[in-house]
């Protein structure tokens, strides 16, 4: 009776690390390693429109939604919070993008300092817009991992709004490694 005890325990303790525990994508880069769970169905690219990494969501209303991931290498020297502090500079650069590509700017989301579930401090800031018929959300996230700065930008249709809180997760989430 004791041995059979001890069997379910190792199995149950098995399968408890081998399907519950999340799947971890590891990102590597010259500057280091950034580390994002696993999303069912979800495609990561590399090297495209210039990004080192982009998560695609799958197809939603003709559209993937995606978010891009980019260990920058630089030091956390300045204070990201400054950019809560005069919002105009950060419209201003989004309103001459939108201008250049034709597009009408919608909406700005104020932004927003918080700490992710490793500690590193998160700096969000978001704008809404519309192109070619089409309305979409765009969330730009500045994240201080150990003193060095990854960048992500997420990107989707405003109705594929089922992807906003996985893209955030995947923030909320992220963790990063020296090289």
């Amino acid at each position: 009776m004791v041995w059979g005890l001890k069997i379910i325990s190792l199995v149950m303790l098995f399968s408890s690390w081998s399907w519950g525990a999340p799947v971890i994508q590891k990102l590597e880069t010259d500057y280091g390693k950034i580390f994002i769970p696993e999303l069912s169905q979800w495609e990561m690219g590399r090297d495209m429109y210039g990004m080192p990494f982009i998560y695609f969501s799958p197809q939603e209303n003709s559209q993937r939604s995606n978010i891009s991931f980019t260990y920058t290498g630089v030091e956390v020297k300045v204070n990201l919070a400054e950019m809560g502090q005069d919002p105009k500079g950060y419209q201003e650069l989004k309103n001459n993008w939108a201008q250049s590509v034709d597009a009408k700017p919608l909406k700005y989301h104020a932004y927003k300092s918080w700490k992710n579930v490793h500690g590193h401090k998160v700096h969000e800031v978001g704008f809404e817009y519309l192109f070619k018929e089409k309305k979409y959300a765009e969330i730009s996230y500045y994240v201080d991992c150990r003193g060095q700065l990854v960048y992500a930008k997420s990107l989707r249709l405003q109705i594929n709004d089922s992807h906003a809180p996985l893209m955030h997760q995947l923030v909320r989430e992220l963790d990063c490694g020296a090289k």
